[in-house]
């Protein structure tokens, strides 16, 4: 199995501002008063990318469907730079690997009857 690539910081800094620019376009937009109509669907549209680019560093879990819950459920929160903050939460995990194994672990799906094969 292919070890993944770490973020650089240059990466870090630039799909922050990116992110950044996208939370700013939300919060503007739930100003407005039809946030909530036009703003979860630019903020699932930053999701979709952070998780396409985590899977092009080689993040197998990127794809996961209770990863991708939550932060599809965090769009939803008005106001907040939801997408800049779990980005660098997703980088850290990423980079991070050995500190939060256990928690992939554990998470890990097993054979019915919690048997493995």
């Amino acid at each position: 199995m292919e070890e993944p690539k770490k973020f650089t910081e240059a990466e870090i800094v630039l799909g922050s501002f990116f992110l950044l620019a996208l939370d700013g376009l939300s919060a503007l937009l739930d100003l407005t008063g039809i946030g909530l109509i036009i703003a979860p669907v630019v903020q699932a549209a930053g999701s979709a990318a952070t998780t396409w680019w985590l899977h092009l560093k080689g993040d197998a879990g990127a794809a996961n469907l209770g990863r991708q819950l939550t932060k599809y459920i965090a769009n939803f929160l008005p106001l907040l730079p939801t997408l800049f903050i779990v980005f660098l939460i997703e980088v850290y995990v990423h980079n991070h690997p050995n500190k939060f194994a256990a928690i992939t672990k554990a998470t890990r799906p097993t054979s019915p009857r919690g048997l493995s094969k």
